[in-house]
């Protein structure tokens, strides 16, 4: 883009900053648009990692309702009989494609840290470090503004850090040899920082002084979930779990901004072990995102989501004298909370990945790789794919 060449003035630094503040005014008064944000998966306050451990995410998500290393059902804590802690760490890679070309992004996520520590024969206390929603992105776009009466050429750099965390304390009790049930109370909390900048190349035409505008909000909140597993029969598990949410406040410094409801939450799986070292297993949960609304503007309006997983978790080939891998594939289909353009943002995934015990089996790693491809019928051309690395480390000494 071009500008008309003018006799060299300086244009004052507030002058600009003006434009800076009002633009940044508007970003953070709702959160931002695909157009801003430059994906689908981060409209509104976030992406939904989904909570889930690294095996349990290779599996689709359909074993999360059994796995005690996974932040959704306290009663899975019960067939716990060892203290245990797992870090996973899952970066994204993340390809925009647009009318206007192709973007490619790192996120970096550490989504779930938990600790579980048996009481006894019949109860294991747990605690549990989780993200709900990562609202982490940046994009830049380089166009003309006007400042008094020169138009210069700009770039605008929005960027936006943090999420809303989970910590969780729960507690699993084996109530007979085939019903485990638990119980679990949530605080929500976390901050999410956004930069609206603005920077002028022209150095000719005004002093390359660089301007932004960053606000820092606090989220706050309580929850409480239970859950149940059910050994139905040999070859059949089942399991289910809900998550109650109380009041969510957002905060900028010490003023409150907005209040809404942490989103309630309900799950259930089905897992078959009737072929000889293999378990399959489904998963449905529905996640009640419409009553985090009054946290944003009217224009920002979350829809519950709907999520469907099946995979299986299969004995592999031995590795050493007793131990045996543990390979895992699986898919899921879910919708995302937040709007783009208007439109629902869709997710297929399709995963896999594998777990070595070492240590004569007081600790393992898990690896899971998954194939995301995210949609949605607004804005025109627009598509998503990505790449989740996931890699899990399990002590249980």
């Amino acid at each position: 883009m071009t500008t008309r060449r003018r006799p060299q003035r300086a244009v004052h630094p507030r002058t600009a900053a003006a434009a800076v503040l009002v633009l940044g005014a508007g970003l953070l008064a709702v959160p931002g648009s695909a157009a801003a944000q430059g994906n689908l998966s981060t409209q509104g306050f976030g992406y939904p990692p989904g909570q889930l451990s690294t095996a349990s995410l290779a599996v689709g998500g359909a074993l999360a309702e059994l796995d005690p290393l996974s932040a959704i059902n306290p009663a899975a804590l019960a067939g716990e009989r060892r203290a245990a802690i797992h870090l996973q760490y899952a970066p994204e890679l993340r390809t925009v494609s647009t009318p206007q070309g192709t973007e490619h992004t790192t996120t970096t996520r550490f989504p779930v840290i938990s600790a579980s520590l048996p009481l006894g024969a019949r109860l294991a206390l747990g605690l549990s470090f989780s993200t709900l929603l990562d609202r982490t992105w940046e994009s830049a776009q380089t166009g003309p503004v006007a400042v008094g009466d020169t138009v210069l050429p700009s770039t605008e750099t929005f960027k936006s850090t943090g999420g809303i965390e989970d910590i969780q304390v729960d507690a699993g009790w084996s109530a007979t040899s085939w019903l485990h049930a638990g119980l679990g109370l949530h605080l929500f909390t976390g901050q999410n920082q956004i930069t609206a900048a603005r920077a002028f190349p022209d150095t000719t035409v005004i002093k390359p002084v660089p301007f932004s505008e960053t606000a820092t909000y606090n989220y706050f909140g309580t929850g409480i979930s239970g859950g149940v597993t059910i050994r139905a029969s040999p070859l059949f598990m089942l399991a289910g779990s809900a998550r109650l949410g109380g009041q969510l406040r957002v905060r900028r410094g010490d003023t409150l901004q907005s209040k809404g409801t942490v989103p309630p939450r309900v799950g259930a799986a089905v897992q078959f072990s009737g072929v000889p070292g293999v378990s399959l297993a489904a998963r449905v949960d529905w996640e009640g995102w419409s009553h985090m609304s009054g946290l944003g503007s009217p224009a920002l309006q979350p829809r519950d989501a709907w999520g469907y997983g099946i995979g299986a978790d299969i004995v592999g080939p031995r590795v050493g004298t007793d131990r045996n891998l543990a390979l895992r594939v699986g898919g899921q289909t879910r919708t995302l909370p937040f709007l783009a353009d208007g439109a629902v943002v869709r997710e297929n995934d399709i995963s896999g990945g594998f777990g070595f015990p070492f240590s004569f089996d007081r600790a393992s790693l898990d690896f899971t790789a998954v194939r995301a491809f995210r949609s949605a019928s607004q804005p025109p051309g627009v598509s998503e794919g990505a790449w989740i690395l996931s890699v899990g480390f399990t002590v249980r000494p």
